[in-house]
């Protein structure tokens, strides 16, 4: 005999796995959908020699040359 009653067609682990491979194939499609799109890949290509050749700056650094550009404004 089953112990599982028969009125319960998904168990909360069955859930919680249904979740998972939801979440799974999501992250599945975008990524080939990234991977088909030339323009993205183009600019992960050059982002990738950026950095292998040094032209990276740090996030704060990036900040203060906004700031002082004029581009963002300090937050008050």
């Amino acid at each position: 005999m089953s112990s599982v009653k028969s009125n319960v067609l998904l168990t909360h682990e069955d859930r919680a796995l249904l979740l998972k491979v939801s979440s799974l194939l999501e992250e599945i499609t975008e990524t080939l959908e990234i991977l088909e799109d030339e323009e993205a890949m183009k600019s992960i290509r050059e982002a990738e020699e950026d950095m292998k050749a040094g032209r990276v700056r740090s996030y704060r650094k990036f900040l203060k040359e906004l700031k002082e550009s004029g581009e963002i404004l300090e937050a008050s």
